[in-house]
């Protein structure tokens, strides 16, 4: 069991692969295992280095006040030093994205490009993001009425990506639940801050990446991402949901693969 003590804890991770590193960071609620499958597309053209997230599965939350996307982003950044593979090429998924966009905003010597997929930056649509919230909270409040917490899981990600989570397994879906603390955890954090000017310097080759079948808010989210970032371009992935790796997995791939070639980092 591989571990890196980073900022106070001890964060899992997974490498596989030769070539140039690529940093995957999970969404809501994952681990490193949300990635297998993509890993195993993409170990042949990148180092593939997937993580657990402070506080879940097998990294240990640590003695922490709170939590924040810049505390993860701070994770990442440190991740990457320990390990000695920056500058790297990083991507994200959801949650895991909006961490990425704060890797780039803060430590962007580390990153050579970044594939974002679907980063739900609340700030870039505040009016859009209060009824995105609301639904899900109407969700969440029912969900946990009835059948706790973990039944909270099964809620939010019917609400967000219900095509990729009625076609997954009693086991996966148990991998999901086990984090269930953090779900709650990040729903009580402090709204990410960030403005289309934060991000008007950045440097970084970007590939943002969304599912033609999405939720509204965040299909319009990584429309507004892309104008902010100078050197972004955006991919629609048709017929993917939220969870574009899992739901098109081969397409995703090959646009990965393409975008690192592309950026000179494969």
């Amino acid at each position: 069991m591989a571990t890196a003590a980073v900022n106070g804890t001890n964060l899992y991770f997974e490498e596989t692969g030769n070539g140039t590193s690529l940093l995957l960071i999970h969404g809501m609620c994952g681990d490193a295992r949300v990635w297998e499958d993509q890993v195993r597309r993409l170990s042949a053209h990148f180092r593939c280095i997937a993580y657990d997230r402070r506080g879940h599965t097998r990294s240990p939350l640590g003695e922490i006040t709170r939590r924040s996307v810049e505390l993860h982003a701070d994770d990442a950044a440190a991740l990457i030093q320990a390990l000695h593979i920056g500058p790297c090429l990083m991507m994200g998924s959801s949650g895991g994205a909006r961490i990425g966009v704060d890797v780039l905003r803060r430590y962007p010597q580390l990153v050579t490009g970044a594939v974002l997929s679907e980063p739900p930056l609340f700030a870039l649509d505040p009016e859009g993001a209060r009824a995105f919230v609301a639904e899900i909270k109407t969700r969440l409040e029912h969900a946990v009425a009835a059948g706790g917490s973990r039944a909270a899981v099964d809620a939010f990600f019917d609400c967000v990506c219900p095509g990729l989570w009625r076609t997954l397994d009693e086991a996966r879906r148990e991998r999901y639940r086990a984090n269930h603390v953090e779900l709650f955890g990040d729903l009580r954090m402090q709204p990410y801050q960030i403005t289309p000017n934060d991000l008007s310097n950045t440097q970084t080759p970007c590939l943002v990446i969304r599912g033609s079948e999405s939720h509204p808010f965040l299909r319009h989210v990584a429309e507004l991402l892309v104008r902010a970032l100078p050197h972004a371009r955006l991919l629609e992935l048709a017929g993917a949901g939220h969870v574009t790796y899992a739901e098109k997995p081969e397409e995703f791939a090959r646009a990965v693969t393409e975008f690192g070639q592309r950026s000179g980092a494969s």
